[in-house]
């Protein structure tokens, strides 16, 4: 009785994940397939095919991209996007969207300088990772610290802590990044420094 739970258990938890996985992956497919395939079975009822949208517009981001990448291209992806930061209340809204997708496409190594520990809930510490300094009014140095939530990093809290009160560790991003994902799992060979 004790193993057929075990068994049942670990079933469980291989399927239940795997399931969503598939579940989640198969509605963007046919999310993705949508936005262009409406449009194609409307003008070729008949030939359409689902998977039809999605290879088309997986094309045209393709097409975009190779548009981006050269000179030519460049310049009529600007002019573009000159017109589109024209239009009021579009632009603020085009603006926030390229921001946001400017930052997420950038490596976490190039977004932190550094990883560090910081005071978090009461006597608590925990790891976080330096995106920025900036003085203030007092004169005082402030840094900017992103505080990841386990196990999902990209996901988390913005902190401005005094510079004096943040403790630099002596390990790389990829390796903080690991030892947030893992909750601790992972030990890197880490000492701390003062920066």
């Amino acid at each position: 009785m004790k193993n057929l739970r075990r068994y049942f258990v670990a079933g469980l938890l291989f399927l239940i994940p795997t399931t969503i996985s598939v579940w989640i992956i198969i509605k963007i497919f046919f999310w993705l397939d949508g936005i262009l395939g409406n449009l194609i079975s409307r003008r070729m009822p008949m030939e359409y095919r689902h998977g039809i949208g999605f290879f088309v517009l997986i094309l045209l981001i393709l097409l975009v991209g190779i548009l981006a990448e050269n000179f030519f291209g460049k310049k009529l992806l600007r002019g573009v996007e000159c017109f589109l930061e024209s239009i009021p209340f579009f632009n603020k809204m085009y603006l926030f969207i390229r921001g946001i997708m400017e930052n997420v496409s950038r490596k976490p190594e190039k977004s932190f300088t550094g990883v560090v520990k910081v005071k978090f809930a009461g006597d608590s510490y925990t790891v976080g990772f330096v995106t920025g300094a900036f003085d203030v009014i007092d004169g005082k140095e402030y840094l900017s610290v992103f505080v990841p939530t386990v196990p999902n990093p990209t996901t988390g809290f913005y902190l401005i802590y005094p510079r004096e009160s943040v403790e630099f560790l002596d390990i790389g991003i990829e390796e903080g990044l690991k030892l947030v994902v893992s909750a601790g799992i992972f030990k890197p060979n880490h000492a701390a420094r003062q920066d």
